[in-house]
């Protein structure tokens, strides 16, 4: 008997048919993108952001050049401290350890949750906090740290959060990624310098923008070959030649930097202490306030009106500017600095202990 062609017969085959080309085409796809994942991922390296690319280029012009190794890439921060990170002694100004698995300035780990009965602090900040030319026992918040567990015979942990090159915007993007999640007391900040910046056409916040643009949606996040195409769909158009250099956050957006870390802060309970930072210059004899840049100006001007408790006895603010007088008429200013902003472990000293004679109030002692 001859099968009629809209037989059920038929219709069945054919429908078998269809789903075993359906089912071939969608292996076949799905293979050809494993093969252009796998391709994508042997040949073409991960995107590196520009100021990723502009700090290592800071640093090797600065014959720092395994200070360029000491650091990596990040997709939120710019870059980060290259985790469990150690430079021998003779690698000054950056030696001994650079960082524990957490990307921090500390020898030991330091777990999230904060311990019970445990104070801690959280220092954000640039190369000074960070210490430039000091050995990591030695930089400030240490200092700071040392001090007060020896006044309060209780544990306190100063987490060292510095990294050189930071702006304050890299400061709030840690805090908001990683630095809440240590549960911390208080946060110091310390910025200011490496603001001004003058690296390309684009600040900081507007780098950052980009970088997000170019991000693929968290689904494909892993994916290479997303990264890739999502990295040519929003590539920035180029900058004409008019475009001129700016500052990586102007005065502007340096206050308003601080306002949102501020604001974030104040929505968990967590006081604020702005460090104002000595410069060299800040120092000489005949320097009057009017001798200070605008981003001194704006975290004096800023910090003025906090408090790092509801009692205004206790300011959110220290000026560590009188202080550093004090040390040059001590030491003279060659003791003190090794540049225009680094400081000797004989300021370090002195800094990590006046913060920490600011805050014994707090403190409640």
């Amino acid at each position: 008997m001859v099968e009629s062609p809209t037989s059920p017969i038929t219709d069945a085959k054919t429908r078998r048919l269809w789903k075993f080309r359906i089912l071939a085409a969608a292996v076949s796809t799905i293979l050809s993108i494993g093969l252009a994942e796998v391709l994508c991922r042997a040949l073409i390296p991960p995107q590196v952001s520009l100021r990723f690319e502009q700090d290592v280029d800071e640093l090797q012009g600065m014959n720092l050049k395994e200070a360029a190794g000491m650091i990596e890439n990040d997709s939120e921060l710019f870059w980060k401290l290259a985790p469990d990170k150690k430079l021998p002694a003779h690698y000054w100004p950056f030696f001994g350890v650079v960082s524990n698995r957490d990307s921090l300035r500390e020898e030991h780990e330091i777990p999230v949750r904060k311990p019970a009965g445990e104070i801690r602090i959280l220092f954000l900040g640039d190369s000074c906090t960070y210490g430039y030319g000091v050995a990591h026992d030695a930089t400030f918040t240490e200092v700071c740290e040392s001090v007060l567990e020896s006044r309060l015979k209780s544990p306190v942990e100063c987490i060292n959060a510095g990294v050189p090159g930071y702006s304050l915007f890299q400061g709030s993007r840690y805090l908001a990624t990683k630095g809440l999640a240590y549960e911390p007391d208080l946060v110091v900040l310390s910025f200011g310098w490496n603001d001004a910046g003058m690296w390309d056409h684009l600040g900081d916040r507007q780098h950052h923008e980009i970088i997000r643009a170019m991000r693929p949606p968290p689904i494909l996040a892993h994916s290479r070959l997303a990264e890739i195409a999502w990295r040519h769909m929003h590539k920035p158009d180029p900058p004409s030649d008019a475009a001129e250099y700016r500052p990586r956050l102007k005065a502007d957006e340096f206050t308003q930097t601080l306002q949102e870390i501020h604001q974030s802060l104040s929505d968990k309970n967590i006081p604020v202490l702005i460090l104002v930072w000595p410069m060299r210059f800040n120092l000489d004899s005949t320097a009057t306030a009017a001798t200070r840049t605008e981003y001194q100006v704006a975290m004096g001007t800023f910090g003025q009106g906090l408090s790092v408790q509801k009692d205004p006895s206790v300011p959110g603010l220290l000026d560590l500017i009188p202080l550093g007088k004090e040390l040059v008429g001590r030491h003279g200013i060659e003791g003190i600095y090794y540049d225009q902003g680094h400081v000797t472990p004989t300021t370090h000293e002195a800094i990590g202990t006046a913060i920490a004679d600011h805050l014994m109030p707090w403190l409640g002692r």
